[in-house]
C-alpha cells in the first residue's frame, strides 16, 4: 500500500544538498511527488511530498532525520493522506502577479483581500528585485489562488485592484 509524507528541511546553503537528499530518497525507495526548494538568505529550504510503500515511508521517517542532521539540515515530517481531501472542490484557479516599489504590508493586503473573498492561497512566492533603469527596490509577488465559484472574475479583479491601489502596485490576474 502506498503512503505519502510531507517533510521540510532547512539548513545552511551549499552546493550538493539536492543531490544528497534525492540520492538518499531514491536509494530508500521513495519518489519525490512534489517539491519547493529555495535559498532564503543563507539558508536552503526544501519542502517535499514523498510517496512510496508504507514500509519505506515509515523507514524514511526514522532514517532521514539523522541523515539530514549530518548535512546540517533540521527536518520536520508529517504523514499525509494518499488522496488528499479537496477543500477547494469547484474553486477556480487563478494566478495573481503583483509588482511595485518595495514596502511593508503588500503580502498582507493581498492575503486579506483574498481571505475576504473566501479564496485559498495555494502557493505564494515573493522576490525583492531592482528596477531596470533606476535600480529602485521593487517587490514582486506571484500567487496561485483558488477562487470560490460564486466569486465573479470582475469581483476578483476589483477586490485585488483596490488592494493594489492602497499600496501603489500593479496587479494582473490570469486564469490558470
Amino acid at each position: 500500500m502506498k503512503a505519502n509524507l510531507v517533510f521540510t528541511a532547512i539548513g545552511p546553503d551549499r552546493p550538493g544538498i539536492v543531490n544528497d537528499v534525492s540520492e538518499f530518497l531514491f536509494k530508500n525507495g521513495c519518489t519525490i511527488e512534489d517539491s519547493r526548494m529555495a535559498t532564503l538568505g543563507g539558508e536552503f529550504v526544501l519542502m517535499l511530498l514523498l510517496s512510496g510503500p508504507m514500509g519505506k515511508i515509515a523507514s524514511i521517517q526514522k532514517e532521514f532525520p539523522p541523515f539530514a542532521s549530518k548535512l546540517g539540515l533540521t527536518v520536520t515530517a508529517k504523514k499525509t493522506p494518499s488522496s488528499p481531501a479537496r477543500p477547494n472542490k469547484g474553486f477556480v484557479p487563478f494566478q495573481v502577479r503583483v509588482v511595485g516599489l518595495d514596502h511593508e504590508d503588500i503580502v498582507h493586503r493581498f492575503a486579506h483581500a483574498l481571505y475576504q473573498l473566501g479564496a485559498n492561497i495555494e502557493s505564494l512566492e515573493t522576490q525583492a528585485v531592482s528596477a531596470p533603469v533606476t535600480g529602485a527596490p521593487m517587490f514582486a509577488l506571484t500567487m496561485r489562488v483558488a477562487i470560490p465559484p460564486h466569486v465573479s472574475l470582475s469581483e476578483l479583479r476589483s477586490k485585488l485592484q483596490a488592494a493594489g491601489d492602497e499600496v501603489n502596485v500593479d496587479v494582473t490576474v490570469q486564469a490558470v
